[in-house]
This record gives C-alpha cells, structure tokens and sequence, in this order.
C-alpha cells in the first residue's frame, strides 16, 4: 500500500523542505524486549557514548538541524529538545533508552543513531489518507500518556481522518499509539531543512530493519513524500 500525504498549501509555501519518509510494516508482534534485544541495545548505547559527548552534542549537524527548525517554529530547542536528541542525551548520561516495548524500543534505537525523529502509529487505527498542516489556534491534542496540549497555530502537525496524529514539537498522540494489542504499524521519518532524501531513507531502512528482527514482521510498502503544491489542501483537510 502507497500512504497518499496531503501537504497543506501554507507549510508548502512556508517550509518547502521539509521531507517525510514512511514504511508500512504488516505482522508485527509487539512485546516487551527479550534478552537478545536487550544486549543488542547495551552494545549500541556504548558505541553511541564513545561517539558524542554533551559538550559537543549541540554542534553536530542534524542536531544543529532539528534545533535551528525549532527556533524558527518559535520554540526554544534548550527546553523542548528534538526528540532524537531527547533520547541521545538520555544515553549520554548513562540512563539508556526508555524501555517500552520491542517496536517502540526499536525504532528509538534508529533515531538516536541517526539522529532522525522517527514516530509509528498502529495502522489499523488509522484513518488514512494523511495531511501535514499548521495546527489551529486553540486546537487541542491528547499525547501519549493522557497529556493534553492546546496549539498555538504556529505547531506543524500530522493528521488523520479522526484528527492529529502528531505534533512535530510535543510528539505522538494517545488514539493511535503502538500498544502489545498493534498488528499492523506505519513508521514516519520527518525531515527538517537541510535533512536530504538518502538520510531519510537510511532512518526509515534501520527502524525497519531493527524492528522486523526484533518483533517480526514484512515492509509492505517504503517510500519519501516531499511537500508538492499538487497535492496541498488549501483548508487543512476535513479534521474536526
């Protein structure tokens, strides 16, 4: 299956580069790590302490990326970190990545050697087709965890039939969450300006890659979408 991805016309006139990458992934059995993804992860948490420090973090490219894409949404990157970077810090100062389960664990690992944020969405709870668009001032978004936030209009947003499915600088929402019930799942690599097509590519190749090894699993489909004035909306979609 192809993901048809809306782009509003105001984010392809405002943010032309911004890129999205996605995988269809069918028969994934979702559970909590085992033994061998556990070593596999140590290992590459330790590659990843060689490799950075937080002293230099903030200088390295697609940090710098991320981080200069948020100041130009309004928001302060040293207090609301890009989420690749969120999780590298965490490995930094020796806590290691969140354990929640092999899928989401999988994909975390992916983003933080990348340093692409990557999302997934159970795929059965999904309303397709997508759209990308600025959220509406006063719209409000329930993210995993039961956290509600209220948008200020200047968020960017990923939407399906039912409403968002993420907001690029909070995170996912709660309503279509990777849970041990998910079967199906569609993997998202967002790209910010200066992030080219073959890094997207390369996110979305090893997310999959550890995934299927470690919860199963077949890619159904892969493929980039950038924004295209063809396909934008002017109005945001039929959300809400």
């Amino acid at each position: 299956m192809n993901l048809n991805i809306l782009w509003d016309s105001a984010i392809v006139k405002e943010y032309p580069n911004l890129i999205i990458g996605y995988s269809v992934i069918h028969d994934v059995h979702v559970s909590k790590r085992d033994h061998d993804m556990e070593v596999f992860i140590k290992k590459k948490e330790e590659e990843l302490r060689r490799r950075y420090s937080l002293e230099e973090l903030k200088n390295v490219r697609k940090v710098r990326l991320y981080r200069d894409f948020f100041w130009r949404l309004g928001i302060d990157p040293t207090k609301k970190r890009p989420a690749s970077e969120a999780l590298l810090r965490r490995i930094l100062r020796g806590k290691g990545l969140p354990k929640i389960s092999n899928v989401v664990d999988a994909y975390n690992l992916a983003s933080v050697e990348t340093l692409i944020t990557l999302s997934a969405y159970d795929l059965d709870k999904v309303r397709l087709p997508l759209s990308v668009r600025f959220a509406r001032k006063g719209e409000k978004a329930i993210l995993i965890g039961n956290r509600e936030v209220e948008l200020t209009g200047k968020e960017i947003v990923l939407t399906d039939g039912e409403g968002i499915l993420c907001v690029l600088v909070h995170g996912d929402v709660e309503r279509t969450k990777v849970t041990m019930n998910t079967k199906n799942i569609i993997l998202i690599a967002y790209g910010v300006p200066g992030i080219d097509e073959n890094e997207i590519i390369n996110a979305i190749d090893k997310a999959s890659e550890y995934i299927i090894r470690f919860a199963g699993g077949s890619i159904k489909s892969r493929s980039i979408v950038e924004p295209n004035v063809h396909l934008s909306v002017s109005n945001g979609g039929q959300h809400h």
